[in-house]
């Protein structure tokens, strides 16, 4: 939803993208219904991978290529919230973070996950588009910086975006990320594709919901939780 208030729509094909809160809807009740009629677990959670897949592509590169749909004054940059809720409060009100508990660091390949970026300046993304595109990609510890967040398998860039956006291009390269578990969230928090709410009084939290994708990742992912632990 942030995203959409950044970045002005435009048309893909003959189609022009809907609001955020029906597509959201609909992508919801899609995996409804893959709950509802197919029989199996083993399809069930088949077809909610493949719709995970499909929409973290699509998330991926639109990010990714919103540096060439802008005008200069893109060049600003952006100061992005944080793709899942800083705090959530348990059942008791107890307010707690994921990110505040110890991190394993996380292998990340920039050719297969879900790494989203967001270059701002022009001639620093050629810069790099250049220089990725003619030599490897190189990790840097002390510029490429991100947030791994399973297992919803989202990675946040929160710097050396125009190096790793040439390498998500090129499908070159790895780096590395703080990884944090987004199901600590899943019993206390919910979307409506808009924003983020707290599951045990329905108030609506401080974070905003950078994209409504991120929306439909994390609760299709909350839903593939709950088949899985039923069936161990």
């Amino acid at each position: 939803m942030l995203l959409k208030n950044f970045f002005r729509k435009r048309k893909r094909s003959f189609l022009e993208r809907l609001d955020p809160a029906y597509e959201f809807k609909y992508a919801l009740e899609f995996a409804q219904q893959v709950c509802e009629e197919e029989k199996t677990k083993e399809d069930q959670i088949l077809i909610l991978d493949y719709m995970l897949s499909v929409i973290r592509e699509d998330l991926k590169y639109d990010v990714l290529t919103n540096i060439f749909y802008k005008e200069k004054w893109f060049d600003k940059g952006l100061r992005l919230p944080l793709p899942f809720p800083y705090y959530y409060y348990n059942k008791e009100g107890i307010k707690f973070s994921i990110y505040e508990a110890d991190f394993k660091p996380k292998k990340v390949d920039l050719a297969k996950e879900c790494v989203l970026v967001f270059p701002w300046h022009r001639e620093k993304m050629r810069e790099s588009i250049k220089n990725i595109g003619k030599n490897e990609f190189v990790f840097q510890r002390t510029n490429h910086k991100a947030f791994y967040f399973s297992p919803v398998n989202i990675c946040f860039v929160y710097n050396g975006n125009h190096s790793i956006g040439a390498g998500i291009g090129f499908k070159k390269g790895y780096i590395e990320a703080a990884e944090y578990d987004v199901s600590e969230l899943f019993d206390h928090v919910y979307t409506d594709g808009l924003y983020w709410y707290n599951t045990h009084n329905n108030q609506r939290l401080e974070d905003d919901l950078l994209d409504f994708r991120i929306g439909i990742i994390y609760e299709i992912s909350k839903i593939k939780h709950h088949i899985e632990k039923d069936v161990t």
